[in-house]
């Protein structure tokens, strides 16, 4: 029984394979008529031309066709025009003396004229020559000193020396106020006299003689002393300033100076204050007097 299934499903596999073979040769034949028809279409196109009265190389037979040539004569007679009867030739006058341009067969034969020389260029270049050396020569006259005997002044001036102020405060609270005659008073037994910029100064001579050391100004508007109304001043704080450089010895005009605060301070029970308005500490006496040392040191590189 094996054996003859066996024998049924190779026949029925050889029949298959048969027909998928004959199958595929019918299919190469009409692709393989396809691509021919598709790649060569003159063949087709040929015979459909000579069918319609074209030979084989396209080419049809000559047609006459009739009018073709009165359209030339058409389109001349619509622009030409018919002269006026009464219209007349104009008349151009001759001008006699006008020059007649000879032709190039008379140039040929014409005799040949000596060239003229033309010095007109030469001419003006030496007038331009002897007018450029006039200007020169004027430019040199104009040019040449009127005065040697002056001397050149120094263009640049020596620069400003340097210089720094040095503040301190006397501030009392807001319920006190300094009296005028109590403040003239101090001022005196400190060595301050009025003067200049109607303010206090304090001098090298506690008498008042010899050059400024350091100054004292009103800490409020106007800023300044009434010294004939004393008795009607009232204020609350002062203002101590000396300039470097000065006279003397920096450091001591400023230990002089720090003195006079603190014992106005202590007169009028008020406060001293550095330049930033705040308490004066030993810190920033420190910091007065490096600042005094290094403009001393700065003076002393510049020279």
């Amino acid at each position: 029984m094996a054996s003859e299934l066996r024998l049924v499903l190779i026949i029925f596999g050889a029949l298959l394979l048969g027909g998928l073979f004959l199958h595929g040769l019918w299919t190469v034949r009409k692709n393989s008529n396809k691509t021919q028809h598709r790649y060569h279409p003159e063949e087709s196109s040929k015979d459909s031309t000579v069918g319609e009265g074209f030979d084989e190389l396209g080419i049809g037979q000559v047609r006459v066709v009739k009018g073709v040539g009165k359209k030339p004569a058409e389109a001349k007679s619509r622009f030409t025009t018919t002269p006026r009867p009464d219209a007349k030739p104009q008349s151009r006058p001759i001008d006699v003396q006008r020059r007649v341009e000879p032709t190039e067969q008379e140039e040929l034969f014409s005799e040949p004229q000596e060239p003229v020389l033309n010095f007109s260029a030469l001419d003006e270049q030496d007038e331009r020559a002897q007018r450029a050396q006039a200007a020169e020569d004027d430019y040199q006259l104009i040019d040449e000193p009127v005065d040697n005997d002056v001397d050149d002044e120094p263009t640049t001036a020596a620069p400003a020396e340097p210089s720094e102020v040095l503040i301190l405060y006397v501030l009392l609270a807001e319920n006190q106020e300094i009296k005028g005659q109590e403040l003239l008073s101090a001022l005196t037994v400190l060595g301050f006299k009025y003067g200049e910029m109607d303010i206090f100064h304090r001098h090298q001579d506690s008498a008042g003689n010899g050059e400024v050391l350091f100054s004292l100004a009103n800490m409020f508007n106007p800023g300044t002393f009434d010294i004939d109304n004393m008795d009607q001043l009232n204020t609350r704080g002062l203002s101590l300033f000396m300039t470097l450089p000065g006279p003397g010895e920096p450091l001591q005009n400023f230990n002089v100076m720090h003195n006079a605060a603190k014992k106005l301070a202590e007169e009028f029970g008020g406060q001293v204050l550095d330049g930033q308005r705040s308490v004066l500490t030993v810190q920033t006496v420190r910091h007065y007097v490096e600042r005094i040392r290094e403009f001393q040191r700065q003076r002393l590189i510049r020279r």
